[in-house]
C-alpha cells in the first residue's frame, strides 16, 4: 500500500493546464513514447498521470538552484507553489502502480485530463501489453530519456520495480536508481521534417542539476527539469483554484469546470508563455541552459527533443525482468506524470554502485 492516499479533496491552488503533457521517450515506453515521438501526443503517449495531487506536509525544496517557478519565493501569500509535488519530491500520492493511469483519475478533467483515444479512463499504465524489453547489463550506465509536451516545471527520476514482486509505487520507490553524470543531452526528433527527408542533428551537452536532499525515499536522486518556462507576471493575480470536484445526486464526485474556471486556467497559462515558441530575452524562470531553450508549449505539440540521461544500474542488482518508471513530479501544477518500459537485466559491467 502506497505511503500517502491520494485525495479526492478540491485544491485553492493555482494550476496550469494544457493538452498534452510528457512522456518517457526511451526506452521505448508501454504507452508509446519513443525518441521519433518527442514533443508529440498524437497518440496519447503524454496523457498518463496523476491529478489533483499535492505534498502531504511542507515544503523541503527551497533553493533557487532546485526550483523552477516562482525560483525567488520560498513562503508567504505569494508561494503559490508550494503544496505542489516538485516542492517536496516522491511524497505526492499517486494513482494506480507507478506507471500512471489514462487521463490522470478515473473522472475526466477538460485540462487534458482526458485518456487516450480508445482507452478507458483511469486505466492503470500497468494494464498496458508489454513490449520487446530493452536489455542492460548490471553494473553500467545506461541511456534514458524523456520529453515536455507543456512545461510544468519539477523534476523527475527513474526507478526499477522487478516483475516478480507486485508492481506498486512502493517497490519503484525502493530501487530509484542513481545518474552517473553531471550533464545531460538535447536530443532533437528523428522525425522533424527538412527538405531532403527527416532533419538529423546533433546532441547538445547541458548541465544536470541532481538533488537527493528533502526528496522521498531519503536520499534517492532527482534532477531539476533543465528547461526553464517564461515569467510573465505573478500567478497569484489568477485568483484562488476553484472546486475541482462537485457531487452528483448520489454523492459521487465530478470534475467541473465552467467560464470562471477557465479564465483562471488561461490566465496561468499566458504567465508561463502559452502560445510562445520559446521565452523572450530576460523573461525566464531560471536562466537558459542553452540559449533559446525555454519553453512552455513549444511550435506544435510540443518541445521537439528529448531530455537524455545517463543512469547507474547496480552491479547488485539482481538478473531478470522489470519494469523502468519515470516519475515527473510538477511544480507548476498539482500533477505527476509517469510512464514503464520493459527492461531486461543481465549479468555484466564492473561498476560498483
Amino acid at each position: 500500500m502506497s505511503r500517502f492516499v491520494l485525495s479526492s479533496a478540491c485544491l485553492a491552488l493555482v494550476v496550469v493546464c494544457s493538452d498534452g503533457h510528457g512522456h518517457m521517450t526511451f526506452p521505448p515506453s508501454r504507452q508509446g513514447g519513443n525518441y521519433s515521438k518527442a514533443g508529440r501526443c498524437d497518440k496519447g503517449e503524454c496523457l498518463w498521470f496523476s491529478q489533483p495531487t499535492v505534498i502531504p506536509e511542507e515544503p523541503t525544496l527551497s533553493k533557487p538552484l532546485y526550483r523552477t517557478y516562482n525560483v525567488k519565493v520560498s513562503d508567504g501569500s505569494h508561494d503559490w507553489s508550494r503544496k505542489m509535488p516538485w516542492r517536496a519530491p516522491g511524497t505526492a500520492p499517486v494513482l494506480g502502480s507507478g506507471c500512471g493511469v489514462a487521463g490522470g483519475n478515473a473522472l475526466p478533467l477538460p485540462n487534458g485530463g482526458t485518456a487516450p483515444p480508445g482507452i478507458k479512463q483511469g486505466l492503470d499504465g500497468l494494464q498496458l501489453a508489454e513490449t520487446k524489453p530493452t536489455v542492460w547489463k548490471r553494473g553500467e550506465a545506461v541511456e534514458v530519456a524523456w520529453s515536455i509536451s507543456a512545461n510544468h516545471g519539477g523534476g523527475y527520476s527513474w526507478r526499477l520495480c522487478k516483475k516478480s514482486r507486485n508492481i506498486s509505487e512502493d517497490c519503484f520507490q525502493e530501487n530509484v536508481l542513481r545518474f552517473a553524470t553531471n550533464v545531460s543531452y538535447l536530443q532533437y526528433s528523428d522525425a522533424i521534417p527538412d527538405n531532403e527527408g527527416p532533419l538529423q542533428l546533433p546532441r547538445f551537452e547541458l548541465p544536470l542539476v541532481v538533488i537527493s536532499e528533502g526528496t522521498f525515499p531519503s536520499g534517492s536522486q532527482w534532477a531539476r527539469n533543465p528547461v526553464p518556462s517564461c515569467a510573465y507576471c505573478d500567478q497569484t493575480k489568477c485568483g484562488t483554484r476553484l472546486d475541482w470536484f462537485m457531487h452528483g445526486p448520489g454523492g459521487e464526485p465530478r470534475f467541473v469546470g465552467g467560464e470562471q474556471w477557465w479564465k483562471q486556467e488561461r490566465c496561468a497559462q499566458d504567465c508561463s508563455g502559452a502560445g510562445m515558441m520559446m521565452c523572450p530575452p530576460g523573461m525566464t524562470q531560471f536562466p537558459e541552459p542553452l540559449p533559446g531553450i525555454s519553453s512552455y508549449t513549444g511550435p506544435r505539440q510540443g518541445l521537439q527533443y528529448s531530455i537524455v540521461d545517463k543512469v547507474l544500474i547496480p552491479s547488485s542488482m539482481e538478473t531478470g525482468s522489470y519494469l523502468l518508471s519515470w516519475r515527473w513530479d510538477c511544480e507548476q501544477s498539482p500533477q505527476i506524470w509517469q510512464n514503464c518500459a520493459d527492461v531486461e537485466i543481465v549479468e555484466g559491467g564492473n561498476v560498483l554502485v
